[in-house]
């Protein structure tokens, strides 16, 4: 793929009666999205089936597992593999003959449409496997611990990723080609200044997909490897010896990519553009011959622009609700039991009173805080709908575009003085808002521990509380800031901050992820397995009878 584009003009629709046109761009899109569901509809002979029975118990519990450790949806699935390939890894360190384990562990969950899993799917993931275990002992050999640990981590998330795409082949190649849409019709319209044209064609494509796909550090290693080095990924084993030091650059040429820091003012730029990309991604989801036939009248195409819309609007509420739920399972589980577990006997064991109502504000405070939360969010109205759609209407018929222009992300020429000033206002407001809150505590008599206690829900639900919010506004463009809004970052920018360093510090030593990883969850799976084996036993002796 080479970064740029060319100016298209527009193209008429092929087989209709109307003068309106599309861009280059969107006939294009057109095309590939046929081409890809023509694909789909091709189906394997050679299919393995597995229990129902099991699979519903692997969905329960996955579910579970799910909120023990909270992540966002679109990592769900990735995280489950990474889970199953993690702890497969710790048994077995060279995954010999475990494909067929690993993608029946994918099917049980619920990762699949269908718990039928095609033979050729399995034969993929060997040869997967057996390529990347191989890179990782070729790339690894003779260099020290912590350049070890580094590629061994760069190739897991290659791995991780793969393994998705090969379970998940048409999201990803939808996914695909919807951001590099995106990128081909706003690319011409963005200028970088003190960027040469190649660099800011790079680095726009890498603020796409962090944005609009939310693709994360794995994501982006996998992705930006397939981009620059797809010669290299195609290499046989017999050939690593060679291309040891050119994967070796490569890695370390994606993450130095990966981390420049680009305006935020094109990120900005570019969460505008989410919702519209959202909606898109779901007009498509229609027959090729409907979302032709669509576009090919603006005003249909606007009805039903209206009504996914509507329907997203809704979803985002719903989903908003489920994501709150699972903030106060999650923070109840990996937090409020240890902590409670260890906040009365302190209490007991430091002779300190021990008052029911302080332990009732700490036990009732957190999911009454989450609730006000997520109740006070904005929904999207008949306004942000309009946006929407001219936004739409701008990328489908090449009608109405705007230049942009953006600088270089570079630190502002400040004095020492000026940025000691704002350090310190900086701290001043984690100290006012930390000290307020401590003030009325102190009223209603809490002790130390329980104003730890306190101090501690109340964080990791500001951070929880703001992650989910975020959902709410995956459909507003151009949210806008109320007159109040200074007033509340100035109280809940400390509490989000303190949250999320406790959230990531607190992960790394979650004792229940620990317990459910190794201690249930293997030997559940090991059941399942057994139980998967005698299920087939029976069939096949059933059909014998027959």
């Amino acid at each position: 793929m080479v970064f740029g584009t060319k100016d298209r003009g527009p193209i008429p629709l092929e087989g209709t009666m109307s003068d309106i046109t599309v861009s280059k761009q969107t006939e294009s899109l057109l095309h590939e999205v046929g081409k890809l569901n023509e694909h789909t509809k091709q189906h394997d002979v050679d299919i393995i089936e597995v229990s129902k029975t099991v699979s519903f118990f692997a969905i329960a519990y996955e579910r579970l597992r799910n909120v023990i450790e909270f992540k966002d949806d679109y990592i769900i699935r990735r995280n489950a593999i990474n889970r199953i390939i993690r702890r497969r890894l710790a048994f077995n360190p060279s995954l010999t003959n475990e494909a067929l384990s690993i993608a029946k562990e994918i099917v049980w969950a619920g990762y699949l449409p269908t718990n039928k899993l095609p033979e050729s799917k399995v034969d993929k993931l060997e040869s997967i496997i057996r390529w990347y275990i191989a890179l990782r002992d070729e790339i690894i050999k003779g260099e020290p611990e912590d350049k070890r640990n580094y590629y061994a981590d760069f190739i897991h998330d290659l791995l991780v990723c793969q393994i998705e795409e090969l379970f998940a082949e048409h999201d990803f190649a939808f996914d695909k080609l919807f951001v590099f849409y995106m990128y081909q019709v706003l690319n011409p319209t963005v200028t970088i200044e003190g960027l040469s044209e190649e660099d800011k064609n790079f680095y726009f494509y890498i603020a796409t997909e962090q944005v609009l796909l939310k693709s994360d550090e794995p994501y982006l290693r996998f992705h930006l490897m397939r981009l620059l080095f797809e010669d290299l990924l195609k290499s046989p084993p017999s050939d690593f010896s060679h291309h040891v030091d050119k994967l070796r650059h490569a890695f370390h040429l994606i993450d130095t990519k990966i981390k420049y820091p680009i305006n935020r003012k094109v990120r900005k730029y570019l969460l505008n553009q989410r919702p519209p990309y959202l909606v898109l991604k779901d007009f498509f989801s229609q027959p090729i011959h409907q979302v032709r036939e669509l576009i090919a009248d603006e005003a249909k195409f606007k009805s039903t622009i209206e009504s996914i819309c509507r329907e997203k609007y809704e979803s985002a509420k719903a989903k908003l609700r489920r994501a709150g739920v699972r903030s106060i399972i999650y923070i109840f589980f990996t937090k409020m039991i240890f902590v409670f577990l260890a906040e009365y006997p302190l209490l007991v064991r430091l002779n300190e009173p021990i008052d029911p109502l302080i332990l009732g504000i700490n036990a009732l405070f957190p999911p009454i805080f989450m609730m006000l939360l997520v109740t006070t969010v904005d929904v999207p109205d008949e306004e942000n709908t309009e946006r929407i759609f001219s936004r739409l209407r701008t990328f489908m018929y090449g009608v109405g575009t705007e230049k942009v222009n953006f600088k270089v992300q570079v630190k502002l020429n400040q004095s020492i003085f000026r940025r000691m000033l704002f350090w310190i206002f900086y701290l001043v407001t984690f100290g006012a808002t930390f000290l307020l809150i401590d003030n009325v505590l102190d009223i209603i008599n809490f002790t130390w521990l329980s104003k730890i206690v306190f101090f501690f829900f109340l964080t990791a639900v500001a951070f929880f509380g703001y992650r989910v919010r975020q959902i709410a506004k995956e459909y507003i463009v151009n949210h806008k800031e109320t007159i109040l809004s200074p007033i509340v970052d100035f109280f809940m920018v400390p509490l989000i901050t303190v949250g999320k360093w406790l959230s990531n510090e607190i992960s790394k030593i979650n004792i229940l992820i620990f317990i459910f990883d190794f201690l249930i969850e293997a030997p559940f799976k090991i059941l399942f397995d057994v139980i998967e084996e005698w299920i087939g036993f029976l069939r096949n002796r059933k059909e014998e009878i027959v």
